[in-house]
């Protein structure tokens, strides 16, 4: 080996011992949370789309049939090699560097185009106390587009949030258990105020299992679960992206499994109580179901002409404060908040109602700050265990040398976040989803595969045995893949399509990347970096 390569080997090893393990279980826990969860902000278009009895259905199994599965498989990969990179080392350790590397490329890609929209849904939250978010303002007579000023709001957040994350994980996992407690409240609050408002009614309210009340048969079963899967796997998904992290985190084998076990009960608890007590508490009633989460597909027509072949007229969608003429979106949480307090006092501009939603759009945004702080953190250390391993620029492993954060990395991806942070990427969810999701089945794989070439690994393992390994296996391939066939079926190749583009770029950039920057770095043993910890 040359001394110019010997020297750039030498420059990775220094760099990645400098890395800080500050993630204990409670900042740790915070971190998962905003990334598999963040709040109940995006479960509405289950709701709307998918029918309320459906959408019940979807949050009460799935934790069980995918989240479940997912977690354990994550924790026995995690627990094994707890190296920083995480999935990237999984993958490549079965089948090799290139499936690895396309592992994290997918979810690197999928930081891009997903996490950055974040900053942008919190600058249209925000947009409630700032009007000129939604209608653009005049400055020294220049006249500032709303979208521009929103770009500029999120671009404030994306910035200061890898201020944060270079001053080191430990700091960044305290401010989003912070972040969580106050972000929480109000959803609770909602919570309680829709039971109290349905138990003092006395009445329950008749919801159907479908939109509109349709028969369930194939094909509308088929049309409402394909959407309504892809919606609830997103608010569920993400277990293994803080894993990525995995040098950060002290005794990663116990603290890790802790902290996914307690998120797990908080997603759950999250996403099932504000949707059930509001649907029953007054913003489901007579149809108002119908408008949760809906996205007019064309705006000058509104909100009305999407749900009107759900026996919902635009006279009511204007009695209920949504104008069925203009609005593009329907209900999202602060409406909720406002309908279920319009249910107890009887008027939708009561103080409560108008109370409720503020404290719920507050909520909002920092939800979508949490929610960017959690799945960033994947964005910059994937880079970061790439360079590690060779394959992308050596400089890009330079650690704080105050912090112990891969400083370098940081600034590298949020420059990315700014650039994405644009509204024009929002229809690139199911793209994102998709990629993502690959990821996760080439882990179920890459745990069998170890099974049988690493039989010795010290590892908390799947509990069950092998009967237990096939059915969490078995379980979370399955839904994934009848989410693909459903989103196949209903809506085709498109999305689909431009997500596998996506990968393939990665493919064929992997080769020269891997002739340019792999010479005179060797491949990182997870285990030997696992045995540090040790």
């Amino acid at each position: 080996m040359s001394k110019s390569n010997q020297s750039g080997d030498a420059v990775v090893q220094r760099e990645s011992k400098k890395l800080k393990r500050g993630l204990t279980l409670i900042p740790l826990t915070g971190l998962i949370y905003f990334t598999v969860c963040g709040g109940s902000f995006g479960i509405e278009p289950l709701v709307g789309y998918a029918g309320p009895g459906l959408a019940l259905l979807l949050i009460a199994l799935t934790p069980i049939i995918f989240s479940l599965p997912n977690l354990l498989i994550v924790q026995e990969l995690q627990t094994m090699m707890p190296a920083q990179g995480g999935y990237y080392h999984w993958i490549k350790r079965a089948f090799g560097p290139f499936a690895g590397f396309l592992a994290g490329w997918n979810n690197w890609v999928v930081s891009w185009l997903d996490v950055s929209i974040y900053p942008v849904f919190a600058a249209l939250y925000l947009s409630a106390f700032i009007p000129a978010l939604d209608t653009g303002a005049t400055l020294f007579g220049i006249a500032l587009p709303a979208s521009l000023l929103q770009w500029m709001v999120a671009v404030v957040m994306i910035w200061f949030v890898a201020w944060l994350q270079i001053r080191g994980s430990r700091a960044t996992g305290f401010f989003t258990n912070s972040l969580g407690v106050v972000m929480i409240i109000p959803l609770m609050i909602l919570a309680a105020l829709g039971f109290y408002a349905w138990f003092k009614s006395g009445v329950t309210v008749h919801l159907p299992f479908l939109p509109g009340g349709e028969p369930v048969h194939f094909g509308s079963l088929t049309a409402a679960f394909s959407t309504g899967l892809f919606v609830v796997m997103w608010n569920y998904m993400g277990w293994e992206l803080p894993s990525a992290a995995g040098d950060e985190v002290v005794d990663p084998r116990k603290t890790y499994p802790r902290a996914m076990a307690i998120v797990l009960v908080l997603a759950i608890l999250t996403y099932s109580l504000p949707v059930l007590g509001s649907l029953y508490g007054g913003a489901g009633e007579d149809g108002r179901y119908a408008v949760w989460g809906i996205e007019a597909s064309d705006e000058e027509a509104g909100v009305a002409a999407d749900v009107e072949g759900y026996g919902v007229s635009a006279e009511q969608i204007d009695g209920w404060g949504v104008s069925s003429a203009s609005a593009a979106t329907g209900w999202e949480f602060p409406e909720i908040g406002q309908a279920v307090a319009a249910k107890i006092t009887g008027d939708a501009n009561s103080p409560l109602a108008l109370f409720m939603v503020t404290i719920l759009t507050i909520s909002a945004v920092l939800s979508m700050l949490g929610l960017f702080i959690g799945n960033s953190l994947g964005g910059s250390r994937v880079p970061f265990a790439l360079a590690e391993d060779g394959m992308f620029p050596r400089w890009m492993v330079i650690v704080h040398p105050k912090y112990g954060s891969p400083f370098i990395a940081i600034l590298v991806v949020s420059v990315v976040y700014t650039i994405f942070a644009t509204n024009a990427f929002e229809f690139l969810v199911v793209a994102d989803v998709f990629l993502q999701l690959l990821v996760v089945l080439a882990e179920i794989a890459a745990l069998w595969m170890l099974r049988r070439t690493e039989p010795d690994r010290p590892r908390t393992r799947v509990p069950g045995g092998i009967p237990g390994l096939v059915l969490a296996s078995v379980s979370l391939a399955g839904i994934i893949l009848i989410a693909f066939y459903s989103q196949i079926a209903d809506a085709g190749w498109g999305s689909i399509g431009v997500a596998l583009a996506l990968m393939s770029i990665g493919g064929v950039l992997y080769f020269p990347i891997r002739k340019i920057y792999k010479p005179g770095v060797h491949d990182v043993d997870p285990f030997e970096q696992s045995a540090e910890e040790d």
